[in-house]
């Protein structure tokens, strides 16, 4: 098996409207000013992590999630930090999860202008958002801090979806979609979910590695909901988020991964890391990387990535969904602003036969057991 350290992932607040057709200068000039007065690590948490024992059940907790998903650990290490990308150690078994598990990166989730056009409101609460999808298996661990106590932010949703292995999001139906106007697609629910944080602040999801679409470096979206609860089909309605942003991956993982099936038959452009103006933003600034492992002894075998968060819980507004999951289906949520406020550059147009034209599972994923509570 081998350990790869980072996922290059990174949290972005403004990132989230930057799809296709965004006009992402705007959203960068916030970032740029956001960044001026902001601190965005959590190194003023690190002594309260230590002496608080978060640190060191941070490690296990890694370390245990590995050693259930992938029991033989031997492996290498290659660190993938800016600038240089290089460099690698050897791991065996027996070292210290210290030295595998124990970074410190962290970073402060930052407020974001729109949620992007493919959010879809009421997912099923779930670790697992899967499905029938076929891919590369991503499991993630995140913590969520409060950045103003340095405390774990227990009982907070944090809400996840992305695209599959072709570059299509369930639940929404949009010509940059990948599927077209093709409206069974609203039905799906593949790799949505939410999951609420423990005592230490963690949710852990098994989701699968993203594919690409036109217009967008390759990300997941995240997005924390306080104060959140459920209906009783355990589906989350709540429109109210502190922060959302996306989450980056290092290209040499991306390279390797699109050349597996089935995201080598994705047929949209492809917009590599070095592209996307508000991730080239962050670099100056922040390490945009997250640490992974590889499950096995190539990428195929899935991954387990991990990042800590912060948040400022005072910081709160109400968000806008494209769509809604209901008990007979997904229906386009009326009363928006309409597309100039997902598309402030412009709505997108759409080559035919450019995009995915099918999900990669099985009757393109399931619809699960939601309704409005």
């Amino acid at each position: 098996m081998h350990i790869t350290s980072l996922v290059a992932v990174f949290l972005l607040g403004h990132a989230i409207q930057a799809h296709p057709g965004h006009d992402v200068h705007h959203e960068a000039a916030l970032r740029r000013h956001y960044l001026s007065v902001q601190d965005n690590s959590l190194d003023h948490c690190a002594e309260v992590f230590a002496a608080e024992g978060v640190h060191r059940r941070t490690i296990d907790r890694r370390a245990a999630r590995v050693s259930e998903l992938s029991p033989n650990l031997e492996s290498r290490q290659a660190p993938k930090i800016p600038p240089s990308h290089k460099g690698s150690q050897g791991y065996k078994p027996d070292t210290d999860p210290q030295l595998v598990f124990g970074s410190n990166k962290a970073c402060v989730l930052t407020p974001e202008v729109t949620e992007g056009p493919f959010y879809v409101q009421g997912q099923d609460v779930r670790s697992n958002i899967v499905e029938q999808e076929k891919g590369v298996a991503l499991h993630l661990d995140f913590q969520l801090i409060d950045v103003t106590t340095c405390k774990p932010m227990k009982d907070v949703y944090i809400e996840l979806w992305n695209v599959n292995a072709t570059g299509v999001y369930s639940g929404a139906v949009s010509p940059v979609n990948g599927v077209g106007g093709d409206t069974k697609n609203l039905d799906r629910t593949f790799l949505r979910g939410a999951q609420k944080t423990d005592e230490d602040g963690v949710v852990q999801f098994q989701t699968n590695f993203p594919g690409h679409y036109a217009g967008r470096a390759t990300h997941i979206h995240l997005m924390t909901h306080l104060n959140a609860e459920p209906k009783a089909n355990n589906t989350m309605w709540d429109l109210s988020a502190t922060y959302a942003g996306q989450l980056f991956f290092d290209q040499d993982l991306i390279d390797a991964i699109e050349k597996l099936d089935p995201y080598n038959k994705n047929r949209q452009s492809k917009m590599r890391n070095t592209q996307d103006t508000i991730l080239l933003q962050e670099t100056p600034t922040a390490d945009p990387y997250l640490e992974y492992v590889y499950l096995g002894d190539k990428v195929d075998a899935g991954l387990f990535a991990w990042y800590r968060l912060g948040v400022n819980p005072s910081h709160n507004r109400t968000i806008m969904a494209a769509a809604q999951r209901f008990k007979e289906g997904g229906k386009i949520k009326t009363g928006n602003p309409g597309a100039g406020a997902l598309f402030p550059g412009g709505f997108p147009t759409y080559a035919p036969g450019v995009g995915s034209p099918v999900p990669t599972g099985a009757a393109g994923g399931g619809r699960g057991k939601w309704m409005r509570g």
